[in-house]
């Protein structure tokens, strides 16, 4: 149990109420008790927050709940994730290398790294100090993976693979598979090779059932601190640029270039060989074939300027009310030229 008015000063807030109230951990507006923080991050959930039965309610500026105890913190959900995070703690990781996981003996361990069982380690490949191969995991010869990073079960990293420091893959998460490349002539379909690498940086988090495939010659690279969530696909020769976010289903054909910050929202595509400027955001559903100018927000198909897309929406649903109105003006259009030639 902590006190309110400690977990304030963890993430630089301040208590509206009984600082000393204590709390045990965190829940959700409607499952929360007495000694729980709940969070109220979306103004959707108002009315859920006067019905609370919290013992107090995270909170960002200016906001009011009557007759709750309240932690009000500048950047709630940032806060969120620290108290969570303090709150309710990962499981500690045990190191060591499972009987029955397959470990080429030229690979290179680290220190205090945890291979689970039925993972592979290929020839040549270098596991970085703490991290972590989870069940059933590949690690193709020759990739690289970095200290305190963490592969959750049946990952798979195709040879010369190489993954930085602190990154998490999860379930199921595809890196170096080849790219999507044929050359077609007279209705079959070649081959073409794939001989480049899959080269995620530092700090990057990948969601489960996610495809990065390699390069026909060069790389595909993830920039240091991109997010990107599950079912994404990145084609062969993609580069992101550092701390983008590509949401589910978010797809980006070959050797696209996105800047630093770029987002790409649920379901949106990119098409190949375009670039995409830094902090540059591609609305849901939307698909890019033109190149995006940096910090445009796009929506629609083909992705116009958010604005401009909202306007034809608009229109488009007027479009039944305009269709009756020209119906009209024809009839009475018709009803006036016979009257003229009669």
């Amino acid at each position: 149990m902590h006190r309110l008015g400690d977990l304030a000063a963890r993430v630089g807030g301040r208590v509206l109420g009984d600082a000393s109230r204590r709390i045990g951990g965190i829940a959700t507006l409607e499952d929360a008790g007495p000694s729980d923080l709940a969070f109220l991050t979306n103004p959707k959930y108002r009315k859920a927050a006067g019905r609370t039965l919290a013992g107090a309610v995270l909170v960002g500026p200016g906001v009011e709940i009557a007759g709750k105890d309240l932690l009000e913190a500048p950047e709630p959900y940032l806060a969120l994730a620290e108290l969570l995070d303090f709150l309710h703690p990962a499981p500690p990781r045990t190191p060591g290398v499972s009987p029955l996981a397959d470990v080429d003996g030229g690979a290179r361990l680290g220190a205090e790294v945890s291979i689970a069982p039925f993972a592979v380690v290929g020839a040549g490949a270098s596991v970085g100090d703490r991290a972590t191969v989870g069940a059933g995991s590949v690690v193709g010869e020759g990739a690289e993976i970095g200290e305190d990073t963490v592969l959750h079960a049946r990952v798979v990293l195709y040879p010369r693979t190489r993954v930085g420091a602190r990154c998490i893959l999860h379930a199921g998460v595809v890196l170096g598979g080849d790219g999507f490349g044929f050359a077609s002539s007279k209705g079959r379909h070649r081959k073409v090779p794939q001989l480049g690498r899959v080269v995620v940086e530092d700090d990057v988090e990948i969601g489960a059932q996610s495809a990065v495939d390699r390069g026909t010659l060069g790389d595909t690279v993830i920039g240091r601190g991109t997010k990107i969530d599950d079912l994404v696909m990145v084609a062969h020769g993609v580069r992101v640029g550092p701390d983008c976010l590509l949401v589910a289903q978010s797809g980006i054909a070959g050797t696209s270039r996105l800047g630093r910050g770029v987002v790409l929202a649920g379901q949106a595509g990119v098409a190949g060989h375009l670039g995409l400027g830094d902090g540059a955001v591609v609305a849901a559903k939307s698909a890019v074939f033109d190149d995006v100018a940096e910090g445009s927000f796009v929506a629609g198909i083909p992705a116009v300027d958010h604005r401009a897309w909202k306007k034809a929406q608009a229109a488009l649903r007027r479009l039944p009310d305009l269709r009756a109105e020209v119906r009209a003006l024809r009839l009475r259009v018709e009803k006036l030229e016979r009257e003229r030639e009669g």
